[in-house]
């Protein structure tokens, strides 16, 4: 083995004692749903984990118990998007990921390096050697030929490409110096193509969402049973959600009282109708009792009529029956004198005829139309009296029912003002349907629940089914993928390994990827950005740390400056640009970069005339007010525009206060704050570099990455003093130079902050409902109305607290005598304020280039950035005689309090 094998695994476990533990199953943070199908997204920024530390991910709740697994997803500037098969079900919410902590991933190149056998390539790279390139003008083969030719450009490709793209062809180990904008991704793609093709085995060590997207292998896809399982999950939720907004909306509602009232409500307004209509009734009634009382005399008249004609009706019915005798003693055919029978007939017939004669007579003059004529008249009498007793008993019954409605609607009492409110917004809301509705609902609870735990049991299997899936997929695809594009290092070996930024990477792994190829190993990257990184910084104290870990490949082969890398045979350096700002970057770092694209405007944020938002705390590289201030303003500017938007800081200690700040106002996870290692590599629409308070070497680095990143603008935030001032070859006087020449626009500060004035403190205390911090406030003369906005405050319940210097300041006085709770503090700030951990004020001394020097006051909504202020600034007692400071209530309302963590 040869010894820088044990040299390098040696630095690196020496840096694993220090490095973070603790992987497995852990919970990222919550879900929140993207417009995007079946996407979801979760907030990693300011987390130590990234896409390299994830190796499985689900969506469960908090305790874990059902969950579903995810189908895909994506890392970008601290935010996970992912997308599952289906819409989650109610409780999941949070996203889960199975992660290798850094100790791990450390420990696996540790391993790695002393398990390497036979490396040729990575020997070499050890030793700093590298193989010449074909570069233009120069021999095109890497096999010696009879006769030169010179390289022509490949299509699509410049002539530093080409010669790029033909190292990755060509067998040994090449480095390429690849300044952002010019075009890695276009050769690392058309290279890996082409090797493809070769059928060569090709592994890129990248974090490029589009290789990868490019080179990715088709995932299977979803299971059509899991679609369905989560489909029908979600059906339920829907009734679940319908059913707690039907509670929610009926908390306090009385179905029985509720038709109870609007039924005395219908009573009482309709009792002036029923009295009108009770009067008008009692009128017809009367009316119809009159006309009942004639029906019957008019009855009682025609039976008198009736029975006067009784014995002529008697007489014409036996002279009817008579004459009905007669007609059957009467024969068809013609009767005889001489025939006896005949001779009887007639004679019966003439007594018939006699006896009728004589009826007839004693009925004269009645008729027998005049009895018909009476018996009409006495069925009509009768029929008249039966519709008049009908709509008299009618008329009398509707009477009856009206006075009980009156009676029940009077007894009922009358209906209040509130009464009648409360059943129209009851009535509006559709209660009485939301009732009916519950009911329904509540009526197939049991089976539902019942059906929901079946799913639930079922999804917990697909579940476990699916991850061993995917586990089975990613090994399979780790070990026989032909192209892999990764940002780990596989166990197995490949005829040609490219690696991207590997300036940014210790060089110990860069040689164990490059130990995993068997011909060629191409290493992109630049040295002008940030390098490698080695936590803690006294490890590097150690020759094996500071060689392999510490030390960037281009430096470990020598190459340290540009003339370096144009002069090393085993270089490519690639000069034209196609995206990025080029003049700024040229000044700072580079010095040859060409291109005819168009540059990302350049805007010198001057923060000048806001002095006392610029003092950094505690320390020089500590934050400062103005970093949180412009990165919350600038992420609202360009978030509302949908453009993204990165600050980038020289300093770790400076991120809390700007990251919170960045998270208040970014909801649609468009916008980070990081160090420029941290974002290496990532571009946004818009770029702000902090440039105050740092060293000339952090904001060279800072430019450089800077122009990197920025597609449409580039944001310098400086104070325009220290700008003019810088020496000639400083960053500033960069910077300045370019200012001079009018490349670069300068804005104030204050015009993009547009602070109020001082006067509104007074107003923001007023609405203050819970708490109020005020760190060395402002003084009466500056905001005459502060010691009464503090006691109306505090006679409203509202927790007030003030921090001071304990140097005999006469607000210490006033304010406890208006029940403010005075802490006694060491504070290096002044004139802030947060109100209901929420609303933070911050005062200055605005001094205008043109115009008087005035009290300005910039307020900042945000949770996030308040609780970062409550932790980070002094809330506790601060003695020189005592070590432990005292606890002191944090900001709650009501009587019981806590202590406040610092």
């Amino acid at each position: 083995m040869a010894d820088w094998r044990e040299e390098a695994a040696r630095a690196v476990v020496a840096e694993l004692g220090h490095a973070r533990d603790g992987g497995g199953w852990l919970v990222l943070g919550k879900v929140r749903p993207l417009a995007a199908g079946d996407w979801y997204a979760a907030d990693l920024r300011g987390r130590w984990i990234g896409r390299e530390h994830l190796v499985r991910l689900c969506v469960a709740g908090a305790a874990g118990g059902v969950s579903v697994p995810v189908q895909e997803y994506r890392v970008h500037a601290g935010v996970l998007r992912l997308r599952v098969a289906g819409p989650l079900p109610r409780g999941c919410d949070r996203v889960w990921a199975e992660v290798r902590s850094p100790r791990d991933l450390r420990r696996r190149v540790a391993d790695g390096l002393l398990g390497l056998a036979e490396a040729p390539l990575a020997d070499r790279l050890a030793a700093g050697e590298l193989d010449p390139v074909a570069k233009a003008g120069s021999a095109a083969e890497a096999e010696p030929t009879a006769e030169a030719e010179p390289v022509a450009p490949i299509e699509g490709l410049n002539e530093e490409q080409s010669a790029a793209y033909r190292a990755c062809l060509s067998p040994g180990v090449r480095l390429v110096w690849a300044p952002p904008g010019t075009g890695v991704t276009r050769v690392l793609g058309k290279a890996v193509e082409e090797l493809a093709q070769k059928g060569k085995s090709v592994l890129v060590l990248s974090a490029d969402e589009a290789l990868a997207e490019k080179f990715a292998p088709e995932r299977p896809p979803a299971d059509p049973e899991l679609t369905a399982v989560l489909d029908d999950l979600a059906e339920l939720d829907k009734v679940i959600a319908r059913m707690s907004f039907v509670d929610e909306q009926l908390a306090g509602y009385d179905h029985d009282e509720f038709r109870a009232l609007a039924e005395r409500i219908e009573h009482e307004d309709r009792i002036g109708g029923l009295e009108a209509e009770l009067a008008e009734t009692s009128e017809l009634h009367r009316v119809a009792t009159a006309h009942l009382e004639d029906a019957q005399a008019a009855l009682r008249a025609a039976r008198v009529d009736r029975g006067k004609v009784e014995y002529e009706r008697g007489q014409l019915a036996q002279a009817a029956e008579l004459i009905t005798e007669l007609e059957r003693l009467t024969p068809e055919r013609h009767l005889s004198k001489v025939k006896p029978a005949d001779r009887r007939l007639l004679r019966e017939q003439a007594r018939v005829s006699e006896l009728i004669e004589e009826h007839l007579a004693a009925a004269h003059p009645i008729t027998e139309a005049d009895i018909t004529r009476l018996d009409q008249e006495l069925a009509e009498a009768e029929r008249v009296l039966d519709e008049a007793a009908r709509v008299e008993s009618d008329a009398y019954l509707k009477v009856v029912a009206l006075r009980r409605h009156i009676l029940k609607a009077r007894a009922a009492g009358a209906v209040s003002e509130e009464d009648r409110q409360r059943h129209a917004d009851q009535a509006r809301r559709s209660l009485s349907e939301l009732h009916e509705e519950r009911e329904t609902l509540r009526a197939g609870a049991d089976e539902r629940a019942l059906r929901r735990k079946r799913l639930e049991k079922r999804l917990v299997w697909l579940t476990e089914q699916v991850i061993q899936q995917h586990r089975e997929f990613d090994a399979e695809t780790a070990a026989t993928q032909r192209v892999l594009v990764t940002d780990t290092i596989p166990e197995r070996d490949f005829d040609v390994v490219l690696v991207d930024r590997a300036a940014a990477l210790r060089a110990a792994d860069v040689l164990l990827a490059v130990a995993r190829a068997g011909e060629t190993a191409v290493l992109f990257g630049d040295f002008c950005l940030p390098g490698p990184e080695v936590r803690p910084a006294k490890l590097t104290e150690n020759a094996a740390v500071r060689t392999w870990l510490a030390t960037n490949v281009f430096a470990h082969c020598g190459i340290k400056t540009r003339e370096d890398a144009q002069r090393h045979d085993g270089c490519v350096v690639l000069r034209r640009q196609y995206t990025g700002e080029r003049a700024l970057a040229n000044a700072v770092s580079y010095g040859f970069l060409d291109g005819d694209h168009q540059a990302p405007e350049i805007v010198l944020v001057d923060t000048l005339a806001l002095p006392e938002l610029c003092r950094p705390y505690q320390r020089a590289s500590g934050w400062s007010p103005i970093g949180g201030l412009l990165a919350g303003r600038l992420t609202e500017l360009h978030g509302g525009q949908g453009e993204s938007f990165g600050l980038l800081t020289g300093y770790p200690q400076r991120l809390g206060v700007q990251l919170a700040a960045v998270r208040d106002a970014d909801p649609a996870l468009s916008a980070v704050a990081g160090t420029a290692r941290a974002l290496a590599g990532l571009r946004f629409d818009a770029v702000a570099v902090d440039l105050l308070s740092a060293t000339d070497s952090v904001q060279r680095t800072l430019l450089t990455a800077g122009t990197a990143a920025a597609r449409e603008r580039l944001y310098l935030l400086a104070d325009l003093g220290a700008v003019k001032a810088a020496p000639i070859g400083s960053a500033l006087g960069a910077v300045n130079a370019l200012r001079l020449q009018q490349e670069i626009e300068v804005r104030q500060a204050a015009d993009l902050l547009a602070p109020g004035t001082a006067a509104e403190v007074a107003q923001h205390i007023a609405m203050a409902r819970e708490s109020v911090w005020l760190w060395a406030p402002w003084n009466e003369e500056e905001v005459p109305d502060l010691l009464t906005a503090v006691a109306a405050a505090v006679e409203r319940g509202v927790d007030v607290y003030a921090v001071l210097r304990p140097d005999g300041n006469p607000l210490i006085r006033a304010l406890r005598g208006r029940g403010v709770t005075v802490v006694r503090a060491r504070t290096a700030h002044r004139k802030i304020a947060v109100i209901d951990r929420r609303t933070v004020l911050f005062g200055a001394t605005h001094l205008p280039v043109q115009g008087e020097r005035a009290e300005a006051l910039v307020v900042r909504e945000g949770p996030r950035l308040a609780r970062k202020l409550l932790a980070d600034l002094p809330t506790e007692e601060q003695r020189h005689d005592h070590p432990e400071p005292q606890e002191v209530p944090a900001p709650r309302r009501g009587r019981n309090r806590v202590k406040a963590a610092r």
